[in-house]
């Protein structure tokens, strides 16, 4: 039997593992029973948590570390890499602004706000980027990017001339806009909003109602919310002449996609193709034998464009098979078979609570690998 190439494309498995550490105990399983076999790990994110951290591993650049504020406005570690010999950084926005910076006692969608997204923004320009690269998932604010252009110089005021609050819970108040502080940088810098999210600002799919209960809205709080976007949109109509509820992607990181097109004319594009073309992933996919990704939850969401779906796309042109490990997965997975998943394994050994299985998931994501590895190897000896 030839020497096997596996290439492990994993996702994070959000509040468990790093798409790291998932790759890693996946090799483990396979070398358990290919101890030859050559893999390759590339961990991989679709615009949210391990964006910087793919890339720059993939690319042999560098990550800068700093200081911002965090959704609440106290000081926080943060970072952003940069990579083409620093003519680009590439930036998280959940690494100043997301959902995890906070315990969930904290999280109140109606003050979280983006500032801290900015000032990683401002920090890029800095460092002499001419290209802005802003993944925006796990977010956990509901601002529109308000924040995030108050750190670069626009000023928001309501009908007494005082700055609006920090959060979702100010936008209602919004009255007029001036741009003219905005770091004149911005204009000479390329910009793009990488995201998995499709939805728009307002409506039943939009930023509140579907993302503000994870981010500590109440059902009160989020039609509230919803309104106050709404207030918002007219606003930006009247000064921008722009209908941001009509921008595919707006809605990502809780208005962050609309704000950043608004206030910094950002290009708002497929978080996976623009990470994946990054790194060169089709390419190494083309010459693999086997493919193997991960995802800590499949359901309709994964069907809208996150990392399974785009690495199955790719592997179906090349005829490669695609394993992908998962800790839950729904009933509706047609979608993914459709567009190359070979197989979907499910690595949980038994019915347990919740919290039990995030400490079991590195010997489950071993154990499904070594047993996925017995099988390809009585299959090639048939």
């Amino acid at each position: 039997m030839k020497k096997l190439s596996f290439l492990i494309v994993p996702d994070s498995f959000k509040d468990c593992l790093p798409a790291t550490d998932v790759g890693e105990n996946i090799a483990k399983g396979i070398k358990s029973v290919f101890s030859d076999a050559e893999i390759k790990i590339i961990p991989i994110a679709d615009g949210g948590e391990g964006t910087v951290e793919s890339i720059i591993r993939a690319t042999g650049g560098k990550i800068i570390q700093t200081k911002v504020k965090d959704p609440l406005g106290k000081i926080t570690n943060s970072f952003f890499g940069v990579i083409d010999s620093g003519e680009t950084a590439i930036i998280e926005m959940a690494a100043a602004s997301g959902i995890e910076k906070l315990s969930i006692k904290e999280r109140n969608a109606w003050i979280t706000s983006t500032f801290g997204t900015g000032q990683l923004i401002k920090y890029a320009l800095d460092y002499g980027c001419s290209k802005i690269i802003i993944g925006l998932g796990g977010s956990a604010t509901n601002d529109a990017g308000v924040g995030m252009a108050k750190a670069l110089g626009v000023k928001f005021y309501d009908t007494r001339g005082d700055e609006i609050d920090e959060g979702g819970g100010g936008l209602n108040n919004l009255e007029t806009i001036d741009s003219s502080g905005l770091d004149r940088r911005i204009a000479k810098t390329e910009i793009i909003a990488a995201t998995d999210v499709n939805s728009f600002l307002i409506g039943p799919l939009g930023a509140s109602i579907v993302f503000g209960r994870q981010k500590g809205a109440t059902d009160k709080m989020i039609d509230l919310l919803e309104n106050n976007m709404i207030h918002f949109s007219e606003v930006i109509k009247k000064h921008y002449r722009i209908n941001i509820n009509q921008i595919v992607g707006g809605g990502a990181a809780g208005g962050l996609g609309a704000g950043l097109k608004v206030f910094l004319d950002a290009k708002i594009s497929s978080g996976f193709d623009t990470i994946s073309q990054l790194i060169g992933l089709e390419n190494r996919i083309r010459y693999c034998d086997i493919v193997i990704t991960a995802e800590g939850k499949v359901d309709d969401q994964t069907d809208a464009g996150k990392v399974p779906m785009g690495v199955g796309q790719l592997a179906k042109k090349y005829k490669k098979s695609v394993f992908l490990f998962t800790g839950y997965s729904s009933e509706s997975t047609q979608v993914l078979c459709n567009n190359g998943i070979t197989s979907i394994v499910p690595i949980t050994r038994k019915p347990i609570l919740l919290d039990e299985a995030l400490l079991q998931a590195p010997a489950w994501l071993k154990k499904s690998a070594e047993e996925l590895c017995k099988i390809l190897k009585v299959g090639s000896q048939l």
